[in-house]
């Protein structure tokens, strides 16, 4: 036995991110015991915050869809025992996009949002009833395909056709070819688009069938923010975990998954820990995965479909916690995105060219809808745009991480790139840097520090129409092996929940003698 400690239980998770912690949730809440092995000193992977002179700083979320009652996450969250111990607002109005020529604030409710487009449009007032019933209809076949899927069903193509066209025809197309199918006008084709960023890809490349069900969530079971920031989810499903008897040790980076006769059997950790286990389930990318295994244990074809796998882009984020009280000054919205123009693709594009003066981006209040983030009279304030990982030769670095937050050229690139979302945003809020108490910039080298992920990569593999398509299944060449995560899933905090749900799902029978 190597290590330090040996412990033993019935499933190991690496990675307390959100697919991790849905994992370790619903195993524990299925009676399993469970031990889990997060490398930060805090749960949740980019759900969660940090503090600075009284301010705390919310690391990822904008807002929560499926969060409402009837909505699809509603039930994970209640299950795993989150609506017991964090109260959740409503964003309404969802909110505010500028563009050239004009600005909208977006209501949750869809019909009353639809109302406000054909207001704008009324050319296209036809175009927009059919691009939301088309929405709708989408929706329909997903729910009825998920119906299908519990009770056991396992249709072919022809047959998906025949019982999911609409579904179907959604996933196989983008989200530009799916707009332009019922409306015309680009400037509307931008506007109903707004929420590219989530994503990380823009219509011409984001899955249309992706882009549907969310747009459809949001507007019809809400946005939803948790009082005390993602992070409350977080602790939340921990409580629940160790209240079942399961066990989540923190700075525990694993390094190595061990295999005897193809079947994983144990792990161990940088801190000298070994936990044996009947099943592992891994909320670390495949490639990641496939590290702490040994590529000699899976076949050539998963080797392959690892290294296909390109990381989603990044981001630039810049936290500021400032003394004045923006929503008593008229600064009351919880999202404002600002787009400098109608061409979604020439946004995607400075984005990966690391053009901050010209990227789409949005501004978040956080003060309202949760509080207690600020002192009084005072507001958290956080800027994001989408950013490559190999801007400026991976941010001054050339690549080298050691120390990184040290390096001098680093600063000053990431300084500099903050400086472009901040003189922006002062456009808008005068005087804004004048205010400025507490100020930290995160980049993609951030996200790789704290999150590990690929590229610094904040919605795991691109989630184009192929992808989506052809899913990466939680199942690995070795049978006791799971997968789960972002990766797994797609991008998203409701997505990388639900995704450690079906991991677990998986992981049961497994667990479960007989």
């Amino acid at each position: 036995m190597s290590g330090d400690e040996a412990i033993r239980a019935d499933a190991v998770v690496i990675g307390a991110g959100l697919g991790g912690l849905g994992a370790a949730g619903y195993l524990a809440r299925a009676g399993h015991s469970v031990v889990m092995l997060e490398h930060h000193a805090v749960p949740g992977g980019y759900a969660h915050e940090f503090k600075r002179r009284g301010f705390r700083f919310e690391v990822a979320l904008h807002a929560l869809d499926g969060a409402g009652r009837g909505g699809w996450l509603e039930p994970m969250l209640d299950e795993l025992g989150v609506l017991d111990r964090v109260e959740f607002t409503e964003i309404d109005p969802f909110y505010t996009a500028r563009f050239p020529d004009f600005e909208i604030t977006v209501p949750a409710d869809q019909s009353t949002y639809v109302d406000e487009l054909k207001a704008l449009f009324p050319a296209e007032a036809a175009g927009i009833d059919g691009l939301y019933g088309a929405i709708a209809r989408v929706a329909a076949d997903t729910f009825r395909y998920g119906e299908d899927r519990k009770a056991g069903g396992r249709p072919n193509l022809p047959e998906m056709m025949e019982r999911y066209p609409d579904m179907t025809r959604a996933f196989s197309q983008d989200w530009q070819t799916f707009m332009r199918m019922h409306i015309v006008d680009e400037r509307l084709h931008a506007v109903v688009s707004t929420l590219w960023g989530y994503f990380g890809l823009p219509p011409s490349k984001v899955s249309a069938g992706l882009f549907s069900l969310a747009l459809n969530s949001y507007h019809t079971t809400g946005a939803w923010y948790p009082r005390g920031g993602s992070q409350a989810m977080s602790r939340a499903i921990v409580e629940g975990i160790v209240l079942r008897g399961g066990s989540v040790h923190f700075r525990h980076r694993v390094t190595r998954i061990e295999i005897e006769d193809g079947r994983a059997v144990a792990v161990e950790t940088d801190r000298g820990l070994r936990v044996e286990g009947n099943v592992v389930v891994s909320n670390a990318s495949p490639t990641a995965t496939v590290t702490m295994v040994g590529e000699e244990h899976f076949d050539e074809s998963f080797l392959e479909s690892t290294k296909r796998d390109v990381p989603a882009l990044s981001n630039l984020v810049v936290y500021l916690g400032v003394h004045r009280d923006l929503a008593a000054e008229g600064w009351d919205y919880h999202e404002f995105f600002l787009g400098e123009g109608y061409d979604l693709d020439a946004d995607y594009a400075a984005m990966i060219a690391g053009d901050f003066s010209r990227t789409g981006m949005v501004i978040a209040n956080y003060t309202d809808a949760d509080p207690g983030c600020a002192p009084e009279g005072h507001s958290v304030l956080v800027m994001m745009s989408l950013a490559p990982w190999d801007y400026r030769d991976v941010w001054g670095t050339g690549g080298d991480l050691n120390g990184y937050s040290e390096n001098p050229e680093y600063l000053r690139i990431k300084d500099e790139a903050a400086d472009r979302l901040i003189r922006r945003a002062e456009r808008l809020i005068p005087g804004l840097r004048d205010s400025i108490v507490v100020k930290e910039v995160a980049t993609p080298l951030t996200n790789v520090r704290y999150g590990l992920s690929p590229e610094g990569s904040i919605y795991g593999r691109q989630q184009t129409v192929e992808n989506l398509l052809n899913r990466r299944s939680p199942k690995t060449p070795i049978p006791n092996l799971l997968l789960a995560g972002a990766w797994v899933g797609g991008g998203g905090m409701s997505t990388a929940l639900g995704s450690g749900r079906t991991a677990a799902a998986i992981a049961g029978p497994l667990l479960t003698p007989g």
